[in-house]
C-alpha cells in the first residue's frame, strides 16, 4: 500500500474500531489492516506513533495501561537456571531460547534500568547470601572476563540502535550502524577480518547484516556466522525488516541449536 496520510490512518484506525465491535484494535492488527510498517505510521505521527493515532481517535493509549512489573527474584531465577543449565554466563539468545519474561527488549526499562550485561553482578550482589545459588555464583565470577563484558556491551549498544528509516539495501543499514557505533566510541570497518565481516568492531567482533529473509538469505547467514565465530570467537548477526515472523522463528530456533551445538558466542538481534 502507498503512503497514507495522517487523515487515511485516523480513518482506518476508526474503520478497524468499528468491525470490532467497538473494541481498541492491537497495534500489530492495525498495521495488518493498512498493510503498512511501522516506519511508516512514524512518518504520521512521530514518536511513539501508535499512541498518538490512539488519541487523535480519542481513545486512551494501550501503553497507558501499565502492566504489573515482574518481581526481580523471578527475573534472578530465571538467570540462575540459565547459568545452572550451561554452567557458564548465559547470552541473550538463551533467555530468549527459553522463552523467559521479561523480553529482551523491556530490561532497559524495568527495575531501574537494568542491562543484560548487568545481570551477573546483580545476581551475585543480590544472592550472597542465598546458599542454593551457591554454585551458580562461582560459575558467574569464575568466568565474568573482559572478553565477555566487552562482548555483552556490544550487543547491549547494538539492541539500541533503531534504524533512522526503511532503505533499499544492506549496505545503507551498515553505513547508518557503523556511524552509530562510531559515535558510542568503538573503532569500526567495513568488510573486515579474512572472512569479510559486513562490519568489524574494534579488529574483534564482526557484524553481520541481513535485509532480505527468504530461506538462501537464511542459509547463507547461518554459514557466514559459523565462520565469523570460527575467526573471531563471536559473533552477531542482525536481521532488518524481515516479511515473515514465521520464517524468522524456525531460523531463530535453528540458529539457537547451532550455537549450542558448536559452542558458539553468538547473537541474533532483528531490527
Amino acid at each position: 500500500m502507498t503512503m497514507e496520510s495522517k487523515k487515511d490512518l485516523i480513518e482506518k484506525y476508526k474503520e478497524l474500531k468499528g468491525i470490532s465491535d467497538g473494541k481498541k484494535p492491537l497495534k500489530k492488527d492495525f498495521l495488518k489492516h493498512c498493510n503498512i510498517s511501522e516506519r511508516e505510521l512514524v512518518q504520521s505521527f512521530g514518536n511513539n506513533p501508535y499512541s498518538k493515532l490512539q488519541e487523535e481517535c480519542g481513545d486512551i493509549a494501550n501503553k497507558n495501561f501499565k502492566k504489573p512489573k515482574i518481581p526481580l527474584q523471578k527475573i534472578l531465577d530465571q538467570y540462575g537456571n540459565l547459568v545452572k543449565l550451561y554452567n557458564k554466563i548465559p547470552v541473550q539468545a538463551d533467555w530468549v531460547h527459553a522463552d523467559y519474561r521479561p523480553r529482551i527488549q523491556s530490561f532497559r526499562v524495568i527495575h531501574g534500568g537494568i542491562k543484560w550485561s548487568d545481570m551477573p553482578s546483580i545476581f551475585i550482589k543480590e544472592y550472597a547470601n542465598k546458599s542454593e545459588w551457591k554454585s551458580e555464583i562461582q560459575i558467574l565470577k569464575s568466568n565474568i572476563s573482559t572478553a565477555n563484558n566487552k562482548f555483552i556491551r556490544i550487543v547491549d549498544i547494538i539492541n539500541e540502535w533503531t534504524p533512522n528509516k526503511k532503505r533499499k539495501n544492506e549496505e545503507s543499514y551498515e553505513v547508518e550502524l557503523r556511524h552509530f557505533l562510531e559515535k558510542k566510541s568503538y573503532k569500526v570497518e567495513e568488510q573486515g577480518g579474512n572472512s569479510k565481516a559486513d562490519l568489524l568492531i574494534n579488529e574483534k567482533y564482526p557484524i553481520e547484516i541481513k535485509k532480505k529473509d527468504d530461506q538462501s538469505e537464511y542459509d547463507r547467514l547461518l554459514g557466514q556466522v559459523i565462520r565469523q565465530n570460527k575467526e573471531f570467537g563471536s559473533v552477531i548477526a542482525v536481521m532488518i525488516n524481515i516479511s515473515s515472523q514465521d520464517r524468522f522463528n524456525r531460523f531463530q530456533k535453528l540458529f539457537f541449536e547451532i550455537k549450542e551445538k558448536l559452542d558458539m558466542k553468538a547473537e541474533l538481534i532483528k531490527k
